[in-house]
């Protein structure tokens, strides 16, 4: 945010949505039924299996088109390559990243790679959404519920297979779920009075749920004992094993996160972990979350009430409860 903070606040009515909210991804109006959902995403690998880097990185990027509530239309690759690694590994990666393209129905147009130390892989995704279906942040309202639709620990399970403290099984579970596309559970929402969305990566659960607290002007409580967690995740966490982003999402978070006593440090570093192409988050009116839980079995890896949105008055806008 401070690095943005100097860029001039243009004001145009074709941006339905901007960077002041703090969505997944930007909505650019081409007509009053169709808009542009407008996205990037791209990181160093997650895991060693060059094919399963390339699905999760892909789903991930794709991930925020769907949590805006849009379709993924087209796609470019963005790579950063080192010049001493053979290409044939780098065709490894874009396979598994065409892929996850192709399961989303959506088209490559091309990409660009450029050399640099340290692998890097991601996709620039355009997609399609009617403007008055548009998952945004700032549309939360106080009495709804949250929901989430992919257990929580990504962030340990990936620092624990660079360790060499996660069996295969387990990992390869884990990246099943990462790469695990929310076109699926977007289009259940799609169905449902849902209107405010996000996925859970990077900033982990408490931090995504703090911006939608900031951009609806409300306050959003989880409930620690209720959040999913991947199994041997806590274990994990209970171990020291810990993703380098937990810490960094509770600095950001700062004084604006309220915790109850009580709760087990574990837990705490559950809900702050960075995901890697975690669930959506929604949220929901409590008297409609029966019937979107009901469509969502089966559909998401898990489908859990995990939260609810309140009025802030003085509060701090995020706070995990026992």
């Amino acid at each position: 945010m401070k690095a943005l903070a100097q860029l001039p606040k243009r004001r145009d009515p074709r941006l339905l949505v901007g960077p002041d909210t703090l969505d997944d991804a930007g909505v650019v109006a081409l007509r009053d039924d169709l808009a542009l959902v407008q996205t990037l995403d791209f990181f160093p690998p997650v895991v060693d299996d060059p094919v399963w880097y390339g699905r999760i990185a892909a789903a991930n990027a794709l991930s925020d088109v769907y949590a805006m509530g849009g379709v993924a239309l087209s796609a470019m690759s963005i790579v950063g390559w080192p010049k001493e690694l053979p290409p044939e590994l780098l065709g490894e990666i874009l396979k598994g990243g065409q892929e996850k393209i192709d399961e989303a129905g959506a088209l490559l147009a091309g990409g660009h790679s450029v050399c640099d130390a340290e692998i890097k892989y991601g996709l620039s995704v355009t997609g399609t959404i009617h403007p008055d279906r548009i998952l945004a942040n700032a549309n939360a309202r106080a009495g709804e519920v949250l929901v989430l639709t992919k257990r929580l620990g990504m962030g340990a399970i990936t620092t624990g297979i660079k360790k060499g403290k996660v069996g295969d099984d387990v990992a390869e579970r884990a990246m099943e779920q990462m790469a695990t596309l929310n076109r699926r559970g977007a289009e259940v929402l799609a169905r449902h009075p849902v209107r405010c969305a996000t996925d859970v990566t990077g900033f982990g659960i408490l931090g995504h749920a703090m911006e939608v607290a900031l951009a609806s002007k409300l306050r959003v409580e989880l409930r620690a004992s209720a959040l999913p967690a991947f199994e041997a995740s806590l274990e994990l966490i209970r171990s020291g094993v810990v993703s380098g982003g937990a810490k960094r999402t509770r600095s950001y978070m700062g004084c604006r996160l309220a915790i109850e006593d009580g709760i087990e440090e574990a837990r705490i570093q559950l809900a702050l972990d960075a995901e890697t192409s975690g669930g959506l988050l929604f949220t929901i009116a409590e008297d409609k979350v029966d019937a979107v839980l009901r469509d969502l079995e089966g559909v998401t890896p898990c489908a859990l009430v995990v939260g609810r949105i309140v009025d802030q008055g003085e509060r701090e806008p995020i706070a995990l409860l026992r």
